[in-house]
């Protein structure tokens, strides 16, 4: 057993999990108080997106080798930081694509049908109900997507074949890209959500697209434009949202990420009738669990075997710490 190697994870398993895997690798969780108890011995980690990985946490792990993310996001994992000390770092890409789309097409159709709107005025008895409601129909609704990578190509599908006319603006994604899903090219952002009813976002979050939509993007949009974001909290500047959402000139909000995360009680995007916020769960269902889960893993046995990881984030790195070749 000993000679096994051991996975970190920063969450305890299932004991099922367990029973069918300790006789191929020896799994470790924090025990106590202590969120990172236990890695200091892991020869790999699988982890989420709660705590920042960075030189603390690596000089402290000495054994450590290979680092995956579960989920695509890798924004708490500094990168240069696991270089410098001989860590590859991988994410989960494939993983939370088809729960976290249909997260993002959920929240697109429940803001532009106004149903967290109309249920606040079941609530409060208003009545007249029918009069009062204000929906968009979607056949031919124009849909731009921020970003066109795995989720917000399955989005397009799925949109597209709803009836809207789905336009994005993705500059590292190619023209033939674009004509195979049948979506719009914007040239620049500006032009991308000029005439957008529906902005989504699926964007990374880097220095560079921190509050990506903010006061001067919403000012380029339509007015009454639905906004939904379920990449990164950090991509949206939450005051120049609220701002608009007073004005008018955004119409509605769906979130699935915040900034901070999650959202304190009494925040006043928690207090509208016309946002709608979930806790950072859209890949959360069972089968998408299941399959990050299972793909973190592998690209952590996949390393700690000597084979470099199909999805490294720093491939520079390889073959890594404790290799032959590193050490001579």
């Amino acid at each position: 057993m000993n000679d096994l190697p051991t996975i970190w994870f920063d969450r305890p398993l299932d004991e099922s999990v367990v029973a069918l895997v300790q006789r191929h690798w020896k799994p470790s969780w924090p025990t106590g108080d202590d969120p990172l108890g236990g890695i200091d011995q892991a020869d790999g980690a699988v982890v989420g997106a709660s705590v920042i990985y960075d030189r603390e946490v690596f000089s402290l792990s000495p054994e450590l080798r290979v680092l995956s993310r579960a989920g695509i996001g890798f924004d708490n994992v500094n990168l240069r930081d696991a270089t410098e000390f001989g860590i590859a770092a991988c994410n989960t890409p494939d993983g939370p694509t088809v729960s976290t789309a249909e997260h993002a097409l959920a929240l697109i159709f429940a803001i532009t049908k106004g149903l967290k709107t109309s249920e606040r005025r079941l609530h409060r008895q208003e009545g007249n109900y029918a009069a009062a409601h204000d929906a968009l129909e979607l056949e031919g609704a124009s849909l731009t997507l921020i970003g066109l990578g795995r989720i917000g190509s399955r989005v397009a599908s799925v949109a597209i074949a709803s009836g809207m006319r789905v336009c994005a603006y993705d500059p590292f994604e190619s023209d033939q890209r674009f004509e195979e899903l049948g979506v719009g090219r914007a040239s620049n952002l500006a032009e991308a959500v000029s005439d957008a009813q529906i902005v989504s976002v699926h964007a990374p979050l880097t220095e560079q697209t921190r509050h990506l939509v903010g006061a001067e993007l919403i000012d380029l949009m339509a007015d009454g434009v639905f906004i939904v974001n379920t990449a990164r909290g950090g991509l949206v500047d939450d005051s120049a949202l609220l701002d608009a959402l007073n004005t008018g000139k955004v119409g509605a909000v769906g979130l699935d990420v915040t900034d901070p995360e999650p959202l304190p009680s009494g925040h006043p995007l928690l207090e509208r009738d016309d946002v709608l916020v979930t806790p950072h769960v859209a890949s959360a269902t069972g089968e998408g669990r299941k399959r990050i889960f299972t793909m973190a893993i592998d690209q952590v046995l996949t390393g700690l075997s000597g084979v470099k990881p199909s999805h490294i984030l720093n491939p520079e790195v390889w073959p890594g710490r404790g290799s032959a070749q590193a050490a001579t």
